[in-house]
């Protein structure tokens, strides 16, 4: 993971977690490495899930979505 204090944006760790995968794929590391990769993997699959949650969210609240369907007739786009 980063050093620095600024979280990881969603590309970031998503590129970090396919960097772990491809490791654990190639069959190259040995079982301490592979439990210490599938860990932090776990770390950065959490991130991903995070920032994609705050998107949905934020998505939400821009479209309004969630909320009751008012009487204006408005649909959304």
């Amino acid at each position: 993971m980063t050093t620095s204090d600024e979280p990881l944006r969603f590309e970031e760790a998503l590129a970090e977690l396919d960097t772990v995968v491809a490791r654990l794929e190639s069959g190259d590391v040995g079982l301490e490495e592979a439990i210490a990769l599938f860990a932090q993997g776990q770390e950065y699959l959490t991130i991903c899930r995070e920032r994609l949650a705050l998107a949905e969210q934020r998505i939400e609240e821009l479209t309004g979505a969630g909320e009751s369907s008012g009487t204006d007739g408005e649909e959304p786009f």
